[in-house]
């Protein structure tokens, strides 16, 4: 089985996807979103649509936003719970799937104290 990667948008953005990590890159309904999101035009979103289905898409289910919920408590103990919501998103669904997070964001990195996966910076 290959390692699963989990991209944020961050890294995409930043040409993750084209730099060669050993395993299989994914993504997950966050990520796609915000990266939708960033279109320009009608045409721009058809054509990124159509370049995210190719990545495997990890599902998210009521157990990911239990595990988001449970790592901002946690991190709201240590005065440390202004995380962004998508980034607790994306990384619970990493944990979910036994997925490694690869990113060019800093909270992935606060995040692995309260859930068990890695940061893999792009």
């Amino acid at each position: 089985m290959s390692r699963l990667l989990l991209l944020d948008k961050s890294a995409y953005v930043r040409g993750a996807a084209a730099t060669g990590f050993a395993g299989e890159l994914c993504l997950c309904a966050v990520t796609r979103m915000e990266l939708l999101f960033s279109a320009r035009s009608a045409a721009d979103y058809v054509e990124l649509d159509g370049d995210l289905s190719l990545f495997r898409d990890l599902r998210m289910d009521h157990e990911t936003f239990a595990a988001a919920a449970g790592a901002q408590r946690e991190l709201g103990r240590a005065g440390r719970h202004r995380v962004p919501v998508p980034d607790l998103l994306i990384a619970a669904c990493a944990q979910q799937h036994g997925a490694d997070v690869v990113h060019v964001d800093r909270h992935f990195e606060t995040l692995t104290a309260v859930l068990h996966f890695e940061a893999v910076r792009a």
